[in-house]
């Protein structure tokens, strides 16, 4: 090792770059040169903003941001802490400004200590664009993405407030004739209720730029009735019951539509127009009813307000039902007397309209034949019937069955 270092004067190098570097040390530490930096975008703070608004309603909408580059020189020691934060730039927009328009303003560049100076700027000056503030209201329209679903319609968005204050450059506030919401309807089928930010267009609907203007509300409520349509039947009812069987009505119309919010029209499934006296009733009576929907729901436009009613009173016609169950009831029964029902059926008839017999089973018919076994003697009888049918119904005719009774003698 030795050997390569007395080969390679290392040594000799290493304390050459010593004694250069202390005496490089000496001399800045003695001398401290002179020497120039650039310090690039740096903002410029504009003064006299508020005299400008306060004195000539005006505002700056372009140039606030503007940026310069400066060159700064002073001693080595100084500059080696001089950092861009500490440079300001000032530029004054109440001095030379009084009416809207596009101006070069000079600034000035403010350096943090003595000693130091500013070799030179770019660019010499900023330009800055002012311009008269003015305050308007426009009105706010709701844009739906989509129409309503079948069978659903929806009604004008009502909202929170029907105008916006808006203010700004004149310039651009000029611009701006509506505040527009967008508001999405994909399949919407209840009414909706939500706040919503808007936008600023033009009269073509093109949007404005809202960078220097302010505004008195930053959303807006909106609700959006959504009624649903449906067609519901109809009806009237036919009083007593018990006669309705032969009572048939037509109704004109049959059916109306109805509006409304889609949990009361969702609940309707026809309405009632009133009822029919099916005791007075005669075959082509007329009678007019007025429709009244029931509440929470109305008839929708171009519905009629009244249904016609035709009566038709159904002719009776007969009919033959064979019944076999027949009830014998002994009320006054002889212990001793065995009865015997020798009739095993019988043929019915029943006078009444189509409709109801239509409906009638031998089930609904019922026979009861009734003696006093104590008062009859042994052998073959010959005894009445009563006939029992449904309601709206009449039995034709009499009936009779035929017993035997007989008694042990023993």
């Amino acid at each position: 090792m030795r050997k390569w270092i007395t080969q390679h004067d290392v040594l000799t190098k290493l304390l050459s770059i010593v004694a250069a570097f202390i005496l490089w040390s000496y001399f800045m530490g003695a001398q401290n040169p002179k020497r120039t930096l650039e310090y690039k975008d740096i903002a410029v703070q504009l003064t006299g903003v508020d005299q400008l608004y306060n004195n000539y309603n005006l505002k700056i909408i372009e140039g606030a941001d503007a940026t310069v580059d400066v060159k700064v020189s002073g001693s080595t020691n100084r500059l080696a802490t001089l950092t861009a934060s500490q440079i300001k730039v000032q530029a004054d927009v109440s001095e030379s400004i009084t009416a809207p328009g596009t101006y070069q303003l000079p600034y000035t560049v403010i350096l943090p200590e003595s000693g130091m100076t500013c070799e030179s700027r770019t660019p010499d000056s900023i330009t800055v664009k002012v311009d008269e503030m003015e305050t308007k209201k426009v009105p706010v329209s709701v844009n739906l993405s989509k129409s309503a679903s079948k069978n659903y319609i929806f009604d004008d968005p009502q909202l929170s407030a029907e105008t916006v204050k808006i203010s700004g450059p004149a310039t651009v506030v000029d611009q701006v004739s509506t505040a527009v919401i967008d508001l999405d309807t994909s399949g919407v089928e209840k009414t909706l209720t939500d706040n919503y930010s808007y936008k600023l267009v033009d009269d073509n609907g093109k949007q404005v730029d809202t960078t220097n203007i302010s505004r008195d509300i930053a959303s807006i409520t909106v609700t959006l009735p959504v009624k649903e349509i449906k067609s519901v039947p109809l009806e009237v009812t036919v009083s007593p019951e018990d006669a309705a069987a032969a009572i048939s009505t037509t109704i004109s119309p049959k059916s109306v539509e109805i509006i409304g919010d889609p949990s009361a029209v969702d609940a309707v499934s026809s309405i009632k127009l009133g009822a029919i006296n099916a005791t007075t009733a005669e075959n082509g009576d007329t009678h007019t009813f007025d429709i009244e929907p029931p509440t929470g729901v109305s008839l929708n436009d171009g519905q009629p307000t009244s249904a016609t009613v035709t009566v038709s009173v159904a002719q009776d016609i007969t009919q033959k039902y064979t019944i076999t169950d027949i009830t014998l009831s002994d009320d006054d029964k002889d212990s001793s007397a065995t009865v015997t029902l020798n009739t095993q059926s019988l043929d019915v008839t029943l006078i009444g309209p189509e409709k109801l017999l239509k409906k009638v089973s031998t089930d609904d018919i019922q026979a009861v034949a009734e003696l006093s076994s104590k008062e009859l003697s042994d052998g073959e009888h010959t005894i009445g019937v009563t006939v029992s049918s449904p309601d709206g119904t009449t039995v034709s005719g009499n009936y009779s069955v035929k017993i035997t009774i007989s008694r042990d003698n023993a």
